[in-house]
């Protein structure tokens, strides 16, 4: 009786967990050409708007959140920018030494506005005004 090759396995294909089926052993016959395989379901997620920066100005804007989908009304944030500090340097290139200075540190109108949604507070959009 013809007994195969160990390093070839059963009719030169490699037999895993090293043994060696019987010649006259039945299998089950592999699946027909053309057998309907099971499909993965695909679930589309609705568009997303795309967010802008030219629509958000020093004032809350209305949007929808990126991260969290919801229709918010975003949180704005005042934060120091470059015209904050030109003003501050003109005045005090002008003569405004005893504090005055200081002054656009202290108003709203004159720094950098970051907006973020309020529900996952994640950062939206930067307003720059200079």
């Amino acid at each position: 009786m013809y007994q195969p090759e160990p390093d070839k396995g059963y009719q030169g294909y490699p037999q895993p967990g090293g043994y060696y089926p019987q010649p006259g052993a039945v299998y089950p016959p592999p699946p027909p050409y053309g057998t309907p395989q099971p499909q993965p379901t695909v679930i589309l997620a609705p568009a997303t708007t795309v967010i802008l920066n030219a629509s958000f100005t020093d004032t809350p804007a209305s949007c929808t959140c990126p991260v969290c989908r919801q229709t918010i009304v975003t949180r704005v944030e005042y934060n120091t920018g470059l015209l904050t500090w030109l003003i501050f340097g003109l005045l005090l290139l002008f003569g405004c030494w005893l504090g005055c200075c200081l002054i656009p540190f202290c108003v709203d109108s004159c720094k950098d506005v970051d907006h973020f949604c309020p529900n996952c507070n994640h950062h939206l959009s930067k307003y720059k005004r200079l």
